[in-house]
């Protein structure tokens, strides 16, 4: 069995607000209805709604593959089809766009769960009080997530710190940032670092909340407010748990993290378990039993990442800026034993897929030419892949295709007629991510570059590339601007800066999130605070319209003359795929920051009218 923890929902959880009927011969009850009255009487109950709380996250807007075509608002991926381009790619959404309504919703049906839980623990009796304290650890920690997720999504959220037990508790004004973060995410984390284990000793509680994944977000929780030394100190707590008590470490394989094969692994922190196994035929994107209409525990993210070749959607492929960083920039170390028989960095290889070598007289896809940089069959020696026969197609301007979390390492296609399927964990939060933010507030707070570089190279060594550390030594104290990617911008080399807080921030911010963590879901965020959401959009597009000159595409055009196809680094056929020109033009700090509050909240909740 892949987990341990069955998210099912056996029951219907839900409090009727007060309704009433005229009719009395309608004002009856049921017998067999699961009631308020009736439920939450034994640790059944109980149990019972704990998997509910956790199968909230299995919810397609909340991590499942409805986050997939948000994530080309930003400069890593764009889309291919109307799945994926309209409306993110072009930021024009608005508060009636379907993901704005339903992330919302099932959001806050996860917050919903957590406070019955909250509110009817209150008064049992066949827990201790360490057990109770266990049950709502977990309850509260779900609620600050989602309220996490909330408030950095919409930029406001309306508080629910309670059940609601009348229609007035429903409609309620909305709250600031600082507000729900001082409210509910600090005091809900706190709570849940108290009372949750570093690790559940019973195999039976693998994928349960632990303290390691509270102390880890609430570090990002102050990491987001700019309160860089109470971020540091907590990304240091899961740290030495990790060097002290070996509780965490990075995985060797770096693939490890985005299949099957390995899930709930020493790198994993914090992680949304799904499994094609359960509940087969139902499609995955139906994440919830709904009354008598089941609903699977697999999720879609692989069928809308893979390519329409292989019966996926194109919805989100790695730019041409991406592409180059990971084929060009994240340059390998030849003495690190990790690199053995690779031609590619092992982040690189299990990030994306592209072209890497050009046949003679543009002669693609003959037998025995090697020209991925990534396996299209399964083992990487693949050499005889033929372009019709591989897992993916470059053509029509397409430089290179997502790995990560798509089942290319044990499946031939996404075939549809298996509902959209995909059993890969959705991991959160991982330790190499905790290494950079860790990194990053040190260089914010104290400005100790040796402190951040020390956790930076961690991260590159395990993905076999050169460490800062060692182009330090080779070039006189200086590292080169690796996200100043050279073909896209007509350099013969890179630029090399000095080693110093602003330096380094830079490179956390442009170079190392961008390769370690793309494709995870952390980008948008990433941007929005920072504060530089739109000159990146600007340097990109000069970038794009740099490559058209390079590639000699006529004014006014996309299309690539045939002589220039196939040109290293990016091989691109046929034209340049235009990426950022809607996004530079519509982009308004003020309007696209956040989502707008979806139209339905307004015009329910009769605080915001």
């Amino acid at each position: 069995m892949k987990k341990i923890i069955k998210y099912t929902l056996g029951v219907a959880l839900a409090v009727s607000l007060l309704s009433s009927c005229e009719d009395k011969l309608l004002d009856q009850d049921n017998p067999n209805a699961i009631t308020t009255d009736t439920f939450w009487q034994s640790e059944s109950d109980f149990e019972k709604a704990q998997n509910a709380l956790y199968s909230s996250l299995q919810f397609n807007n909340v991590c499942g593959g409805g986050t997939v075509p948000p994530m080309s608002r930003s400069d890593f991926g764009s889309g291919e089809t109307w799945m994926g381009t309209y409306p993110w790619n072009n930021i024009i959404w608005n508060d009636a766009t379907e993901y704005v309504e339903r992330r919302w919703s099932e959001l806050y049906i996860g917050v919903f769960r957590a406070n019955q839980i909250l509110h009817y623990i209150q008064d049992v009796d066949f827990y201790t009080e360490d057990e109770k304290n266990l049950i709502i650890a977990q309850a509260r920690f779900l609620r600050a997530l989602n309220y996490f997720w909330i408030v950095n999504d919409y930029g406001t959220a309306v508080i629910h710190e309670v059940l609601p037990i009348v229609e007035e508790d429903m409609h309620k004004p909305l709250s600031t940032m600082e507000e729900v973060y001082n409210v509910i995410i600090k005091p809900d984390l706190e709570f849940a670092m108290q009372h949750l284990p570093v690790q559940w000793g019973d195999k039976g509680d693998t994928g349960r909340f632990t303290w390691g994944a509270a102390t880890a977000l609430l570090g990002k929780a102050y990491l987001y407010n700019k309160e860089w030394e109470k971020a540091a100190a907590h990304f240091k707590l899961v740290i030495d748990k990790a060097d002290n008590e070996g509780v965490y470490h990075l995985v060797d394989n770096f693939m490890d993290n985005f299949t099957d094969d390995n899930e709930f692994n020493s790198e994993s922190i914090l992680e949304v378990s799904y499994s094609d196994n359960y509940k087969e035929g139902v499609i995955g994107d139906r994440t919830d039993d709904v009354g008598d209409v089941t609903g699977a525990e697999a999720q879609t993210w692989a069928n809308f990442l893979a390519s329409i070749h292989v019966g996926g959607y194109n919805s989100l492929m790695p730019t041409y800026w991406l592409q180059e960083l990971f084929v060009s920039g994240d340059e390998m170390d030849s003495t690190n034993p990790i690199n053995n028989g690779r031609f590619v960095s092992s982040r690189s290889y299990a990030t994306i897929v592209a072209l890497a070598e050009k046949g003679d007289d543009n002669n693609w896809g003959v037998d025995g030419e090697r020209y991925y940089n990534a396996p299209l069959l399964d083992t990487e020696d693949t050499e005889d892949a033929k372009g019709e026969k591989s897992k993916a197609n470059f053509a029509y301007g397409q430089g290179s295709k997502v790995r990560k979390y798509i089942n290319w390492h044990k499946k031939d296609d996404e075939d549809p007629l298996t509902k959209a399927r995909s059993g890969i964990n959705i991991r959160l939060i991982r330790l190499a991510d905790v290494y950079l933010m860790y990194a990053e507030a040190i260089l914010e707070g104290t400005g100790n570059t040796a402190e951040a570089l020390k956790y930076i190279d961690k991260v590159r060594a395990r993905a076999g590339v050169v460490s800062l550390q060692s182009y330090l030594d080779a070039n006189g104290q200086t590292f080169p601007k690796l996200d100043k990617v050279k073909f896209a911008n007509g350099l013969s080399d890179y630029e090399y800066v000095t080693m110093n807080s602003d330096n380094l921030l830079h490179h956390i911010r442009m170079v190392e999130r961008p390769l370690e963590l793309a494709f995870e879901g952390h980008r948008w965020y990433d941007l929005v605070r920072w504060g530089i959401t739109s000159e990146v959009f600007n340097t990109r597009l000069d970038e794009e319209n740099n490559i058209k000159t390079v590639l000699g595409v006529p004014d006014g055009t996309i299309d690539i003359p045939k002589e220039n196809w196939r040109i290293e680094p990016l091989y691109l056929t046929e034209r340049v795929r235009p990426s950022y020109g809607e996004a530079a033009a519509n982009y308004s700090s003020e309007f696209h920051d956040y989502l707008p509050v979806p139209a339905i909240e307004k015009q329910s909740n009769q605080a915001l009218q």
